[in-house]
């Protein structure tokens, strides 16, 4: 390998993946409900807790309701826009609810926005909060090259008391128990750019990269059909999440799809199972039925994914079971 990043900021992890609702107490009652994640925390996110906003750069006022639950190493936040100029809100008038941005954890917000600025990557949104000589601050960066808006953000506290969700001591009915998020991913037209960018930005990288094919994928289904098709994928472990790229090349597929009504962004979370059949038969009898499935590898190892998009959720999930992927990957760089 022996390459070196160029990157002035290092993402050494992502600290958050968040999701814009409309109704933030019925999406998280959900999550527990239905993979048993949470409890969450809530807070109204607004002043005086929220202090110095600004907006596409001038000062604003304007205020949400946030909840968050850790999933295995990685935060989940829900944010649901109530009132005021915001990001937020702006997301569900275009694209409505559903995955929006994924932050960092830095020494220093502002030195950090301002070697990005320079890069050509200005602020969309930031703010302060809590007691001011803690110095929390979080700021918004709409990364077209990365096809995804970054959050470098500092905290030691957030410096109010949350409501919980449910209450202290309850305890989940879920069937199926999401104890970790193992990856996000990124539906894109051009991956060796995209992950490229990845590595000269923010250091994110080495990636690998899979002819995603047979015959090393098979067994495809998609909406519960057999079908041929084929794409590229690369890889990269950011801490304690993967970060997936895929893009779609020939075939139909739910990637294709998503590229052709939003275009590229964001597109889905994994979670690991044991059985991703009997995860997707169960799922499928709480009124969730599989977009898209398929097998990989030595069939003797059993790595199989399946696509399901749970919209009480806000998002698609995919239960996956790897212990290997059966393929050696061209790395890049």
């Amino acid at each position: 390998m022996g390459s070196e990043s160029p990157a002035k900021v290092k993402c050494k992890g992502i600290n958050q993946i968040a999701i814009v609702v409309e109704d933030l107490e019925t999406v998280a009652q959900n999550y527990w409900n239905i993979l048993g994640i949470g409890p969450w925390a809530v807070f109204n996110w607004e002043a005086p807790l929220v202090y110095d906003r600004k907006y596409y750069g001038k000062a604003v006022w304007a205020r949400e309701k946030i909840a968050l639950t850790q999933v295995g190493g990685v935060q989940l936040e829900l944010v649901q826009p109530v009132e005021g100029p915001s990001i937020y809100g702006d997301w569900i008038k275009q694209h409505g609810e559903g995955l929006h941005h994924l932050n960092f954890l830095v020494d220093d917000v502002d030195a950090t926005v301002a070697i990005l600025d320079k890069e050509g990557f200005p602020s969309i949104q930031c703010g302060k909060f809590g007691p001011p000589e803690k110095k929390g601050a979080y700021n918004y960066i709409d990364m077209p090259a990365l096809r995804t808006i970054w959050e470098p953000v500092f905290y030691e506290e957030i410096g109010a008391d949350p409501v919980m969700l449910p209450a202290e001591g309850a305890e989940s009915k879920a069937r199926i128990k999401c104890k970790g998020i193992n990856q996000v991913a990124i539906v894109v037209r051009d991956l060796e750019l995209v992950a490229e960018n990845y590595w000269n930005i923010l250091g994110i990288g080495p990636w690998a990269v899979f002819k995603w094919e047979a015959p090393l994928v098979y067994d495809r289904k998609y909406y519960g059909k057999n079908a041929w098709a084929r794409e590229k994928i690369a890889l990269a472990q950011v801490g304690d999440v993967q970060i997936e790229l895929v893009q779609p090349v020939d075939g139909p597929s739910i990637y294709g799809d998503w590229l052709n009504e939003h275009g590229e962004g964001l597109h889905h979370l994994n979670f690991l199972v044991d059985d991703v059949d009997e995860a997707a038969a169960i799922l499928e009898r709480e009124g969730f039925p599989s977009l898209q499935s398929g097998k990989f590898g030595p069939p003797e190892k059993k790595g199989a994914y399946n696509y399901i998009e749970i919209e009480p959720l806000r998002t698609i999930w995919e239960p996956v079971r790897c212990d290997e992927i059966g393929a050696e990957p061209v790395m890049f760089p």
